[in-house]
């Protein structure tokens, strides 16, 4: 099968590639425009369909969904299969997404209901996956062991690296009831895990703020709500940050804890050890750490985020917040932990740091189910038999 495979700067581009080669497949790449990738260009409609036409691909496909690629593909009536691994991802609401051409495959369950609900015909669920086979390559040597050692470990980040919306918006809104109201929403949000209510928390006022400082960021058609909008972009990163720091930050009070992200958190107790690069320094941090933590950005309501998998796929021992999706796949406190609270994830962690036995079986049962059913090869090859093309 030829297919053009849309490229950017996404996480597993390289193991996704190397799955279709694995699978027989003849991969050509396009790159997409440096800017707002995600943004709709009609100048890079016109160059997708150029190469469709120079290529003649049986598909074209990306990671995340490209407006303008479904446009492209709509135009020369060729099959568009996207597959999403970030949530908040916009552009997937955009009127494009109704688009004939598209195969929609989302990693989050709860996506596929609602967009079914607002008539997106093609759009269905397959978790993410790993290349195992290269993730069971990487060794450990001693200098890795004193390198990346720690009862807990966490890969990600504040959300307070870059551009803060959060605090740019509660700066321009100059507005005291608005910025109370946001606070205790988040709150009491933040004590929730398992149900995600702010979207509908937002009342007619505090929507008519957002509107009057220019927030609302979506295109118009979208199928997106504006709340659903604010919810998911603005406040569930502002809740990551309250959520990941409360956390760590009790965590490193009774553990040894490494956190890998950019810059400093100013969280006392834990180690900060900057940034880990994807494909060699954080698959040895997952598999030397006794315990990795996942705690997942509430926009993503049932999905299994990548790094879950990702842990799980080096053989790690996982410690989550639950998500929907885990008890599709998996079984608690056989493949992976699952916390509902901190004060859990604390219980936890102290636990199974003084059962060695027992975190070991549950890291190498881990492994082995994600090398048996959740491999991109496996993934890629469902996800094109739903999409009529095997």
């Amino acid at each position: 099968m030829k297919i053009l495979y849309v490229e950017w700067k996404c996480f597993c581009a390289e193991d996704v590639k190397l799955a279709f080669q694995n699978l027989g497949n003849e991969v050509k790449t396009i790159a997409t425009p440096e800017k707002l990738p995600f943004e709709f260009h009609q100048d890079y409609v016109e160059g997708v369909e150029f190469a469709i036409k120079a290529y003649n691909p049986d598909v074209v496909f990306s990671m995340n969904f490209l407006p303008s690629v479904s446009a492209a593909c709509n135009e020369t009536h060729k099959k568009y299969v996207s597959w999403i691994y970030d949530n908040p991802h916009t552009a997937v609401y955009d009127k494009e997404v109704k688009n004939e051409c598209n195969y929609v495959f989302t990693f989050d369950s709860y996506m596929v209901t609602q967009l079914q609900s607002r008539g997106v015909e093609h759009i269905y669920y397959a978790p993410l996956a790993v290349n195992a086979s290269r993730l069971k390559k990487i060794q450990i040597n001693a200098s890795d062991k004193e390198k990346y050692r720690c009862d807990v470990a966490f890969v990600g980040s504040l959300y307070n690296e870059k551009s803060n919306y959060y605090s740019y918006f509660l700066e321009k809104a100059k507005d005291e009831h608005f910025r109370g109201y946001l606070e205790g929403l988040l709150n009491s949000q933040k004590k929730v895990f398992g149900y995600n209510f702010m979207a509908e928390a937002l009342t007619p006022d505090i929507l008519d703020v957002f509107e009057r400082i220019g927030a609302n960021m979506l295109n118009e058609g979208s199928l997106l709500t504006p709340e659903e909008m604010y919810a998911d972009v603005f406040l569930s990163k502002r809740l990551a940050t309250l959520n990941r720091i409360d956390l760590l930050y009790i965590l490193g009070s009774f553990f040894d804890v490494n956190f890998y992200t950019y810059g400093e958190s100013g969280i006392p107790n834990v180690h900060h050890k900057g940034t880990v690069s994807y494909y060699t320094e954080m698959p040895k941090a997952f598999k030397v750490a006794k315990i990795n933590l996942n705690d997942t950005r509430r926009s993503i309501k049932n999905g299994i985020p990548l790094r879950a998998l990702d842990i799980m796929g080096c053989g790690g021992f996982l410690l989550s917040n639950y998500q929907e999706d885990f008890f599709r796949h998996f079984e608690p406190d056989v493949h992976m932990v699952l916390y509902g609270s901190i004060e859990e994830a604390l219980d936890k962690c102290r636990f199974y740091l003084q059962h060695d036995a027992e975190r070991e079986k549950i890291r190498e049962n881990a492994f082995n189910i994600m090398e048996r059913e959740h491999t991109y090869e496996i993934r890629l090859n469902e996800i094109f038999k739903v999409a009529g093309l095997l």
